[in-house]
């Protein structure tokens, strides 16, 4: 079986085989069976546990050997010490992958636990098994309603690939839900960041790949792939354990090696990946390459409600490679016309006395940004509004996803403040059009992240 075919089996799963699945039902049961019926998987399902016939109504089998098909995935929920048998059952039955959620193997620190995991790693040599995990919440995929993780995911939708350690990333953050389709490695005993760049690489469904690393066992490996990887779309990394005592934390995490962080900086510069320093960071980014098309223009506008703001954006744009665009003459005399005779027409904008020349406040907005949307010198746009009340919270992303749908290939941010701005950032979100941040110099950081990987991409 080829890399991709094992691959589809871990995230296009059309059947899978849940040992060791729990009997109990309802609130914090963490049963995987349960979920996978609350988010509509249409697979077929193999309960096994030999203390009951059924669960949730479904017949349960007494062992693997007994169900009566070899199933795409297994989901192994059992004790560390039955992972080795298990797995051996597993691949008598026909079952070429798994997912393990037990912890202590690699990472642990008796003499049992290193022992189990040399035996898992004999299974997975001899029997022809591929394992993601162990310690993982393995693996999901919003577009088929899958998700092998024994916590409840709200799953979306997002062309957002994720390759992680750690199953915070399943759970999601307030500004980004980030499974759209993922992979947690857990301690990576078998399938690593390799294969998964492997999957995700002509992945149609996945525009932007993140990457959660704490180590890895083959650098190399990772670096080539992540190479071609990074020629068809961006992979964005945050690296944990940048310092000494950090990366201890690592290895006893996952039990793989970190390396030195001047090393890492390199190979992943080297491969095209783009780093991030903090989780902030890499939501901004992801979101932005999530939803904006690319930017190979540095030059930008800025049209601000606030003229203060707009200078505060002036002076961030210092420290990016963006700079701020002069508008052509065409978009001088169109703002021109809207505006009141006694304001200066520049770059950043003051759009606020524009609004205030008409009755109705949007009509001049829309026309102004568009103005701006369709001026050719310039490769983006970036727009600082308010959202003063719960109007504004929900007139601003109707108007505003409307004019990035007029315009697909003009890189189009926002930061939106105010009392309801948190609200408009959420419409903006939900509507996938438009990259919104509360203030604007974390817009500007992340439009200035797609305009460097445009530059990165032609060096590849």
């Amino acid at each position: 079986m080829d890399i991709l075919q094992q691959m589809k089996q871990f995230l296009e799963p059309q059947s899978v085989a849940l040992v060791g699945l729990t009997r109990s039902t309802g609130e914090d049961s963490f049963n995987v069976m349960e979920n996978l019926l609350s988010y509509g998987y249409q697979g077929k399902m193999f309960p096994i546990n030999p203390s009951t016939s059924e669960i949730l109504g479904i017949k349960t089998y007494p062992s693997v050997a007994e169900i009566p098909e070899p199933a795409d995935l297994a989901i192994i929920a059992t004790p560390r010490n039955l992972v080795p048998h298990l797995l051996h059952e597993c691949s008598q039955k026909g079952i070429r992958s798994a997912v393990v959620f037990a912890q202590g193997f690699a990472d642990a620190i008796d003499d049992e636990g290193k022992q189990l995991h040399r035996q898992m790693l004999d299974v997975i040599k001899n029997n022809g098994i591929r394992v993601v995990g162990p310690n993982t919440f393995g693996t999901a995929n919003a577009f088929i309603n899958f998700s092998s993780s024994f916590f409840r995911q709200k799953l979306k939708k997002w062309p957002i690939g994720i390759i992680c350690q750690s199953g915070m990333f399943y759970i999601g953050f307030p500004e980004l839900a980030m499974t759209g389709k993922g992979i947690d490695l857990g301690n990576a005993c078998d399938i690593s960041f390799v294969e998964g760049l492997q999957y995700f690489e002509d992945d149609p469904q996945t525009r932007v790949v993140v990457l959660h690393i704490e180590g890895m066992k083959d650098p190399t490996s990772f670096t080539n792939v992540a190479q071609k990887v990074a020629r068809k779309k961006p992979l964005i990394a945050l690296k944990t354990g940048r310092n000494e005592q950090a990366a201890r934390a690592a290895e006893s995490h996952t039990g793989s090696l970190t390396g030195k962080d001047e090393l890492w900086n390199t190979a992943l510069n080297q491969a095209g990946v783009i780093r991030v320093n903090d989780l902030q960071e890499l939501v901004d980014i992801t979101r932005a390459f999530a939803v904006l098309p690319p930017l190979q223009n540095p030059n930008v506008a800025v049209a601000s409600l606030s003229g203060a703001l707009g200078i505060m954006t002036l002076d961030a744009c210092r420290h990016t490679n963006l700079k701020m665009g002069r508008l052509s003459p065409q978009t001088q005399k169109g703002i021109e016309a809207i505006s009141p005779p006694w304001l200066k027409i520049g770059n950043p904008l003051d759009i606020w006395p524009v609004m205030m020349s008409s009755p109705n406040v949007f009509t001049p907005l829309v026309n102004g940004l568009n103005t701006l949307l369709s001026d050719t010198q310039l490769g983006a746009v970036i727009f600082i509004g308010a959202a003063f009340d719960e109007k504004w919270a929900t007139g601003l992303p109707q108007f505003l996803t409307d004019l990035a749908a007029r315009h697909p290939d003009k890189p189009f941010a926002c930061c939106i403040y105010g009392p309801n701005g948190d609200d408009a950032i959420k419409g903006l979100q939900e509507a996938g059009k438009i990259a919104a941040y509360p203030t604007p110099e974390r817009a500007l950081k992340a439009l200035d992240k797609v305009y460097q990987y445009s530059q990165l991409r032609s060096r590849l």
